[in-house]
């Protein structure tokens, strides 16, 4: 089995930004990367035949993410990546179940860093199993790798930044949008507001470009608007929307239909979270962070020593966030390694976490804006299929309610809910939502789904195709 200094999960914003730190202190680093490039979904690079033609115009996240990847492809020396890898298991003997080019690996850490990231909400609401209603993170990246259009005529469903990036980025690439539907609003406590605001100022002068692209192209954006239903025989044709109140519930008679062949749904994202569950790190449910989120320090590290969290994948806050928590964890893993003094890592820290500190003051005016309400979780109906693997409707899910102890892993025994491929992951969020509405508990009392190895489905060819020696070969 082969051992490293220091383990990262994930090639997104926090994991690169984490090894590059790390590796600049002298540790020795090991990055996992589910994909075959590194950037994750924020950064993502294309795909080989394809190349941006002009820079410029992918805004300042192409330039911001161009300018990390540089950095990170310039260390190629110091820091081992592996990419097409997945980490699908943790043990208690602080080491990683792998697999990569259909063989199974194990790898043992000293120190690890999760940086898994996030994955799209789901919702539950009739029709939304029909073919052409998308995540807006499955759409964003078929427009940003391969440059493909989810549809000719689109709807926009959701609430926050999200939303603005994925609209400008389909009107860049051709596209056209029926309307672009924020549940919440921006209207509200001003003087809060300002506070968060001031000093994030390229948070608001970014959204204020989007606002603007999408409105030079006559595309509406309507507040407090969330979709009903997509309606269609057996492609989405078309979709009921409504006006909603302060709850996300629909307002009477304001319901009416639009023509489009596609949605893309963008509720906010949920941390991926089963690697630091496995890891036995203690966790807390927060919802303005995406769910239930691993406990943190000032330093990133978990609740078990040496183990450290960063990014969306530790509670939803956006690609900045990813990248300053992936600096701290970097540094502070290096100083844990004694590759840097108390001082040195002390005076190298500080200034990301002033900026850190600052940025979440605007992030909790985004938090109070886009923080699922209740009636999200009332739009599904009893033939409403709420967990898509096994085709559970809510009828079935509602008739498996005992008594208000009932937790969560009690329905998965008697439904099944939760035991086909997504492991959970497509139900568990939405289900624990209706749940603690409709029986007026406390989320941690419901509990969740517990994740087990694996993960994510592993063919048994690869694990009878274990490699003993190492990880693989790296790709550079």
């Amino acid at each position: 089995m082969r051992e490293c200094d220091f383990a990262i999960i994930g090639g997104g914003p926090g994991g690169i930004s984490a090894a590059i730190k790390a590796a600049r202190a002298g540790v020795e680093v090991t990055l996992l990367d589910e994909n075959e490039q590194p950037g994750g979904q924020v950064f993502r690079q294309l795909e080989q035949g394809f190349k941006v033609a002009d820079p410029d115009a992918l805004g300042p996240d192409f330039q911001e993410g161009q300018a990390l990847l540089h950095e990170f492809n310039s260390m190629q020396d110091k820091i081992r990546y592996s990419n097409n890898t997945l980490v699908w298991g943790i043990f208690n003997d602080r080491s990683l179940a792998l697999a990569r080019n259909g063989t199974s690996s194990r790898l043992r850490f000293k120190h690890l860093l999760v940086a898994t990231g996030a994955y799209d909400r789901p919702v539950p609401f009739p029709g939304w199993t029909l073919p052409g209603v998308f995540t807006a993170g499955g759409a964003q990246k078929l427009v940003k790798s391969e440059h493909v259009l989810p549809g000719q005529n689109i709807l926009l469903a959701g609430t926050g930044p999200l939303q603005l990036v994925l609209a400008d980025q389909i009107l860049k690439a051709g596209g056209k949008i029926e309307a672009v539907l924020e549940a919440g609003s921006f209207a509200g406590n001003w003087l809060q507001a300002l506070k968060g605001i001031w000093g994030n100022w390229d948070f608001l002068t970014e959204g204020r470009g989007y606002l603007r692209s999408i409105k030079s192209k006559g595309v509406p954006f309507l507040q407090n608007h969330i979709i009903l239903e997509a309606r269609g025989d057996g492609q989405v044709e078309e979709a009921l929307i409504a006006k909603a109140d302060k709850k996300w519930r629909p307002i009477p008679r304001t319901a009416r239909s639009v023509e489009v062949d596609a949605i893309c749904l963008g509720y906010g994202l949920v941390p991926s979270t089963e690697l630091t569950m496995l890891a036995e790190c203690e966790h807390h449910y927060d919802l303005k962070q995406g769910g239930f989120v691993p406990q943190r320090g000032d330093n990133m590290e978990t609740s078990v020593s040496g183990i450290y969290a960063v990014g969306d994948g530790a509670g939803v806050a956006g690609k900045k966030v990813a990248i300053l928590e992936g600096f701290i964890a970097g540094l502070s893993a290096a100083h844990s390694l004694g590759c840097l003094s108390n001082e040195a890592a002390r005076e190298r820290i500080k200034p990301y976490q002033k900026r850190l500190n600052k940025i979440n003051r605007f992030r909790k005016i985004l938090d109070d804006i886009s923080v699922p309400r209740k009636g999200l979780y009332e739009l599904a109906t009893d033939d409403t299929i709420v967990c898509r693997c096994e085709e559970i409707t809510l009828k079935q899910l509602k008739s498996a309610v005992a008594d208000e102890t009932i937790q969560i892993k009690d329905f998965k025994r008697m439904t099944r809910m939760g035991m086909g491929p997504c492991a959970g992951r497509m139900c568990g969020p939405a289900v624990i939502e209706m749940l603690r509405h409709r029986l007026k508990v406390r989320v941690e009392d419901l509990g969740y789904l517990n994740p087990r190895p694996s993960i994510k489905p592993v063919a048994l060819g690869v694990l009878a195709a274990h490699d003993t020696t190492s990880t693989g070969s790296e790709n550079r």
